[in-house]
């Protein structure tokens, strides 16, 4: 997601194949144990397209195979995990500067380590505000970009809070490269078919973009789950590829 919209019938696709993978966890006071399996591969894909010169259409898909085993806990499956659907309005845009709201439907596991099981999906309801900053310093781009997500499920419940900020700088004509740090608060869920407790979790994320082609990208990115609450300190591998079109 970009603070920037789209043109009128332009757009941007993004798909992308996880690897994680982690031996440790936290509970909710923040000590630490082991786990004996968990690992996750994951397809993710986002697409955003102009509607308007203010409106735009964005929808994310992701699918899952995970595998989870420690005491008292055993779960595999391999199915799709998580659906979007919305609209992305830019509420502001000027040279170097652009601000956009977007609302969305959300049906999937909102807990980032998936230790909700696919069966008990849910859906919520998501409102997103998104700022950016873009500057040229040596006739490189320089950018900032926060995002803060809430989202609450249809029955009025509150289901969770993100946030994210980007730095990022061009370092060449073909190389990009970009940090990321994210927060997130998750609301009590199902572990299992047995009530979850709440989680949250930090994470950072260093990533290297290369143009291949005029419109086409390439990342390498790695995230680590620094610290939090019920989580699991995940390490997470991605490679994707960005058209823009």
């Amino acid at each position: 997601a970009s603070a920037w919209n789209p043109a009128p019938g332009q757009g941007e696709l993004i798909s992308g194949y996880v690897f994680i993978e982690a031996d440790q966890a936290k509970n909710g006071s923040g000590e630490l144990f082991d786990l004996d399996l968990y690992n996750k591969q994951m397809v993710q894909s986002y697409g955003i397209v102009g509607i308007t010169p203010k409106l735009a259409f964005l929808g994310t898909f992701d699918w899952q195979e995970t595998q989870i085993a420690q005491p008292g806990l055993s779960i595999a499956y391999s199915e799709a995990s998580s659906i979007t659907a919305g609209l992305q309005y830019q509420t502001s845009l000027k040279s170097g500067h652009a601000t956009a709201i977007s609302v969305s439907y959300v049906h999937g596991i909102d807990l980032p380590d998936a230790l909700i099981t696919v069966e008990n999906r849910r859906s919520s309801l998501e409102v997103r505000g998104l700022w950016g900053e873009s500057k040229m310093w040596r006739d490189r781009n320089i950018f900032a970009e926060l995002q803060l997500a809430a989202r609450m499920r249809f029955e009025g419940d509150y289901d969770s809070f993100h946030t994210q900020f980007t730095l990022g700088a061009e370092l060449t004509d073909r190389l990009s490269l970009l940090g990321k740090g994210r927060f997130s608060d998750i609301g009590p869920g199902e572990l299992d078919r047995i009530t979850g407790s709440a989680q949250s979790r930090w994470e950072a994320e260093a990533a290297g973009v290369f143009r291949i082609r005029e419109n086409d990208f390439i990342e390498l990115s790695y995230t680590n789950v620094v610290t939090g609450r019920n989580t699991v300190l995940e390490n997470e591998w991605k490679v994707g590829l960005w058209t823009k079109f």
